[in-house]
């Protein structure tokens, strides 16, 4: 399954950028799942999507990162290891990610696991909860196997979500119109030389 390269456009103006995971970021990408104490397997750089905030001195930092996890060989997503930095919450970081990680999804389904003190960042981005029996079998073994975690960390309930049907198709829309717009692109230059 190819993800689409398509990163959402920060807000004009905004010093946050999204942009492709680097195997550069791997260290950061550990400490910060770690610290939200996240799941620390299966972080390839490749599958995040890292939103950095630049500084007044020009220096960039992570402040978030996300990404996208195969399952049932590519026919379905996970998002997965979506960790904000704590004085960045509450500033539409957690929403971008996810708007992001969905547009390169383009209509692949996208499930994901998450404590119910989090769900409402998801649902304001068009996922919604499901029965287990509705998502592929490697995340209800996931959901299994984190159901005590959850408690034991958090004192929190595990819950499994899907996005909706009408937003899956608006993240593929939006990816092919991002792909038609880079073909143009492209066809300008070659006509133009």
């Amino acid at each position: 399954m190819q993800l689409s390269p398509v990163l959402a456009a920060a807000s004009s103006g905004s010093s946050l950028r999204l942009r492709p995971g680097q195997p550069s970021d791997r260290g950061t990408l550990w400490r910060m799942v770690l610290a939200e104490k996240l799941n620390p397997t299966g972080l390839d750089p490749a599958r995040f999507t890292v939103a950095e905030r630049t500084a007044a001195d020009g220096s960039n930092r992570i402040v978030g990162v996300g990404q996208l996890k195969p399952l049932s060989g590519g026919a379905a997503l996970e998002l997965a290891s979506l960790v904000v930095s704590p004085e960045e919450r509450g500033n539409g970081v957690g929403s971008q990610l996810v708007r992001s990680l969905v547009q390169r999804a383009g209509g692949t389904p996208i499930y994901l696991t998450t404590i119910s003190q989090r769900m409402a960042l998801y649902q304001r981005c068009g996922f919604e909860e499901v029965p287990r029996s509705e998502v592929p079998l490697f995340l209800q073994l996931e959901y299994f196997a984190g159901i005590a975690l959850a408690w034991l960390v958090a004192r929190d309930r595990l819950v499994l979500m899907r996005l909706a049907q009408q937003q899956q198709q608006a993240g593929a829309e939006a990816a092919a119109a991002a792909g038609g717009a880079a073909a143009d692109a492209g066809q300008q230059r070659q006509v133009g030389r």
